[in-house]
This record gives structure tokens, sequence and C-alpha cells, in this order.
């Protein structure tokens, strides 16, 4: 600030000594032109030259006039003199000589003297002709005027010494203005040139140090590893550094002064094309992954860009562009963000795993207890019926008949089967949830397999009739693992046998739903309540009308798990106050086409 204020003083003083000098120069100037103005001849300042002339030519009139009365010979310089004489009183009473004359006090003379001019003429006739008195005459008429003209001559030699000598101190003065004008001049001149050579030492010291800052620049935006562009306001380039001749391969001699759209087509895509008309107009702008294909790669490059205006004090002369080729930096973003998911993948399947983990361990503790109160409830009650029939044996062991030794045997084995069949779904269960299942699909006439499902149960449970509706005609092939598939229909058999009144039928029919073949098995007895459909083929679930029926709760669960596991499913279709039907779904094998009638569909159970 203090060197502004220095500068500041600085200028002020150098623009009022300049108008100093400028004054005194024109004081200086005007002082001259009027010495030269006063200095100037005119004719009033010559009077007494023109009183002399008119004296001399006077007198030498009267001379020739007495010389001529003498000789009479020289005629022609008698004239002569004569109009010497004339024009020089013409002179003397013309313009500024006669008003000079008049100011002298000798008007009345100069009258005079013209009219006796006029009165010589006829006596110089006179004398031409041989009349000596007339010479007498004309002297006569002389005389007085040449004692006149001498007066006025005095009187004007007065005048213009008077003259002269106003003229010399007027002189004196002015040109002691104009010395001292001169002294001034020089003065500020000398503060002048002072100032000018200490403004040229500052600025040469400024310009040294442009110099030495425009080095830098260079230096600086030439060894910048990022792109450096400058344009004016008609986006031309002016600045283009090396870090940019390696991105468009464009180098800086065909660049500067051209414009930006003529050196590459990149400055012409809109949204650069904005940033730098937003640079010209005095905004900030900035643009991420900018994509550039240079012309001999086949990778695209991302260019990241800095658009700034440029200034100069209040003004925008420009604009500069900082350029960052940001491709591999995208790249490690794109790999880094691939890892982060794979990560978050791994993370994610990890979670599953371990929520997996920790739902078969729930489900294995809910086993384990679920277990533990079947095994308390279901297995109990078998293993009371053995004990009790070994327990009365023994006490009757000598006294038992071999009837009554049948019955208790009897009662016994069938608890013991019982208990078989129990523990066998138990462990199948386990091993379905252990994953040691296997399924191996192939193609199977579901009629053919539920028939000799049927035959089977019917010889082990004699006193239940278990009926098949099927016209004969058409196999339904079927993709399933026919033991798993048995074991399905094994269950569902026995659960409407075992919850079905004595003496009703279990009936057995088929049907097609899209690409699945059904397999529907149907009894009658107690309905299912809607509430507790959803929860039949939960393991260890039993509904309110298994009570005092003999079971796990694993059949339904185990039958639902398998039928997935082939592509089917088990499902509840339809319960009511007289049947209940359950439907088992299996995918129609590829190469077989429904025969079966449109008729016959799932929706339908034949009685």
């Amino acid at each position: 600030m203090i060197r502004g204020a220095q500068n500041r003083i600085g200028v002020v003083l150098s623009t009022l000594g300049v108008g100093v000098f400028a004054l005194l120069l024109a004081f200086a100037l005007i002082r001259l032109s009027e010495i030269e103005r006063d200095m100037r001849v005119e004719a009033t300042q010559n009077m007494l030259w023109v009183i002399s002339q008119a004296q001399v030519a006077s007198l030498r009139l009267s001379d020739t006039i007495a010389n001529y009365a003498l000789d009479p010979t020289d005629t022609p310089e008698l004239q002569r003199r004569y109009d010497v004489f004339l024009s020089r009183i013409a002179l003397l009473d013309s313009g500024p000589q006669r008003r000079q004359m008049e100011r002298l006090g000798f008007s009345a003379e100069l009258e005079a003297l013209t009219r006796s001019a006029e009165t010589l003429a006829p006596l110089l006739d006179r004398l031409g002709q041989g009349d000596t008195a007339a010479a007498r005459a004309a002297h006569d008429v002389l005389a007085p005027h040449n004692g006149s003209l001498g007066r006025a001559a005095n009187a004007a030699m007065v005048a213009e010494w008077e003259g002269l000598g106003a003229r010399l101190d007027t002189y004196r003065s002015q040109l002691w203005h104009i010395i001292a004008s001169l002294a001034g001049i020089s003065l500020i001149g000398g503060f002048l040139s002072l100032r000018l050579l200490l403004a040229l030492r500052e600025t040469q010291k400024r310009s040294l140090l442009l110099e030495n800052e425009k080095a830098f620049s260079e230096l600086v935006i030439g060894s910048s590893g990022e792109g450096v562009l400058v344009v004016d306001l008609d986006l031309r380039c002016t600045v283009w550094n090396a870090a940019m001749e390696q991105l468009f391969s464009v180098p800086p001699d065909r660049s500067v002064g051209q414009s930006l759209g003529d050196i590459s087509g990149f400055f012409n895509i809109e949204p650069v094309r904005e940033a730098l008309v937003e640079g010209l107009a005095g905004r900030s702008t900035t643009l991420f992954d900018q994509v550039f294909f240079q012309p001999a790669e086949a990778e695209p490059l991302y260019l990241y860009l800095r658009c700034f205006p440029l200034r100069s004090g209040s003004d925008i002369i420009g604009a500069i562009v900082f350029v960052s080729d940001v491709t591999e930096r995208r790249t490690a973003q794109i790999e880094l963000s691939r890892h982060r998911d794979h990560l978050e993948e791994l993370v994610r399947a990890r979670t599953r795993e371990l929520d997996e983990a920790l739902a078969r361990e729930r489900a294995a503790a809910d086993l384990y207890r679920n277990f533990a109160a079947m095994v308390s409830h279901q297995f109990r009650t078998p293993l009371a019926i053995i004990d009790s029939a070994l327990q009365r044996m023994m006490r009757r062991r000598q006294s038992i008949t071999p009837s009554e030794l049948e019955e208790r045997a009897g009662r016994a084995r069938q608890a013991i089967t019982r208990l078989t069949g129990l523990v066998e779904s138990t462990l199948d269960a386990a091993r379905l949830d252990a994953g040691q299942v296997d399924v191996r699909a192939q193609p199977c006439d579901l009629v053919q397999l539920a028939a000799s499902v049927c035959e089977r149960q019917t010889e082990t449970a004699p006193d239940r009739d278990i009926l098949v509706h099927h016209d004969g005609t058409s196999p339904i092939t079927v993709l399933c693992d026919s033991a798993h598939a048995e074991h399905i229909l094994i269950n569902l058999l026995a659960n409407a046998a075992k919850y079905s009144p004595p003496g009703t039928p279990v009936h057995v029919a088929f049907g097609l739903e899209g690409p699945f073949a059904q397999c529907l098995v149907t009894n009658s007895g107690c309905p299912i309540d809607p509430c507790e459909s959803q929860r039949l083929f939960e393991r260890y679930f039993r509904g309110e009308n298994a009570n005092g029926v003999p079971g796990t709760g694993i059949g339904l669960y185990m039958a639902r798990t398998l039928a997935r596991m082939q592509g089917g499913d088990v499902s509840l279709l339809a319960s009511s106050d007289d049947r209940t039907t359950f439907a088992l779904s299996l995918p129609l094998a590829p190469a077989s086409s429904p025969g079966y009638p449109a008729s016959r569909r799932t929706s339908e159970v034949t009685a």
C-alpha cells in the first residue's frame, strides 16, 4: 500500500510538472512573439529617412535649377530631379507617413509643400524657355520647405529615439520574463528528466521481473504434468503446454493462435464448449470424466477439466483450462467398486450362510426339543404297551395259555412296529436336514407308480379300500425319482387312511395342470381347520383333528420337501365336511404329450 501511495504521488507530481512546463513554454513563446512583432520595422518607424530624402530631393532640385539657369543644356537632369522630388513628396503625403507627419505637427507644412510642388511645374517650363527669372522664383518656392523638412526630420528623429527607448525597456522586461520562464522550464525539464530516468529504471526492473516471472511461469506450465490451456475472448488458443501436446498429439506451434474447434473436435463437445463460455463469462466450471478418443487409441481417455476466468484487473481477457487424465484413477475406482461389490456379495453370502447356520442351529435345537417331546409322548405309548405285555407274561408265565401268549406277543410286536416307524421317520427327517438325500430324476409313468404303491398299501392294511381312478388308455410320464415319489405317496395314503373313518375308502385320481401332472389322494373324515392349513407342512406340527391319532408330524413335511427337490410340490387342494384332498405335483417329461382328457383337471376328484 505504501508503494502504491508513492506511485500515485509520483504520477501527480509528474502531471503537475508537465502542466507547469507547458505553461512556462507557452508564456516564453508568447513573449518572443511579442518581441518579434515589436522589432518589425514599420513605415512610421522610418520617417527620418523619408523626410530626409524629401529634403535632399528638394535641395538637389534647387541646385539643379540654379545650374540650369547658368547652363540650360542639361534639361533631362532637371526633369529627373523634379520627378524625384515629386516622388518623395508623394511618398511623404501617403498613408502612414502622412499620419506620422500629422502626429508630429507638420500637417500644414506638408500641405504647403504639396501645393508648392504643383506650382513648380509652370516655373520649370518657363525656365526651359530661357526665362532665368523663373529660376529665382523656383528657388524661392523651395527654400522655405527645406527648413520645415529639416525640423520635421529632427522631430521624427526624436520621436523614433523615444519610441526605441521605450521598446528597449519593454524588451528588457520581456527578456527577463523569458529568462525566468526558461529557467523554470529547465528546472521542470530536469525534474521530468529525473522522473523519466527513475521511471525507465523502474520499468527496466519491472520488465526484468516480468520476464523472469514469464520464464518461471512458462517453466512451471511447461513442466506441469497437468494440461494447461489458455484461450482469448474469441476462443483462440494462446497457451498450450507439453502435457496438452501429449494428450492431443498437437504441438504448440500448430495450436497457438488457432481456434479450439480447429485443434480438436473434443472442444466442440457441448459440455466442454459450455464450460469455456462460462469461463469467459466470469464463472468457474468443473467437468468430470469427459470421454476423449485419441486418433490411434482403441480405448478412450477420461479427462477432468477445470475452467476459470482469466482477469486483468476487473476485465476478463480470456479463460484458463486445466486438463487432467483421470483414466487410471477412474479404472482404479471401477476396480475398487467391483472389489467392494464382490466383498459385499461375499459378506451377504457369508451372512446368508451364517443365517442359514443359525437357522439350522435353531432348527436343530427345535428338533431336539420336539424330538424329546415326541419321544416323551409318542415313544412312551408303544414302550408302555411292550412293557405291560411283557410284565403280564412274566407274572403269568406258569398259567398263561398259548392264545393269551399269542395275544400279548402280538400287542408287543405291534408296539415295536410302531416304535420302529417312529424312529425311521425321525431318521429320515434328520437325513433330509443333513442334505444326505439325493434326487435322480428320470421319466416315470405316474399312473403305474401310484397303482403299485396302492397295491402294496392294500396288502399292508387289508381293512382299507384304495380305489384308483384312471381310464387306462394313456400313461402320464413325469420326471421324478421313483423311490422318493413312492415315499411321498405312501405318506399321503397312510395319512388318508389314518384320518378317515373305518370302512371308508381312499380315492386316488390323476390330472394335468400346465406343465405338471398331479396325483390326487382323497379321503373322508373331519375337515382341516383353514387356520391350520398353512402349518400342516411344518415339521412336528399336528392339527386339532390329530388328537388321539398316533404320529410324529413329520410325514407331510418330508413329503413336500421331497416333492420340491424334484421340481414339484405337495399341497392341500380341498377340505370340506365330507372329504379332504392332497395333491402331489410332478413336472411332465419333455417328450411326453399331455393326452389326459381336459375334463379331468386338478379341480375334479373322482369319488
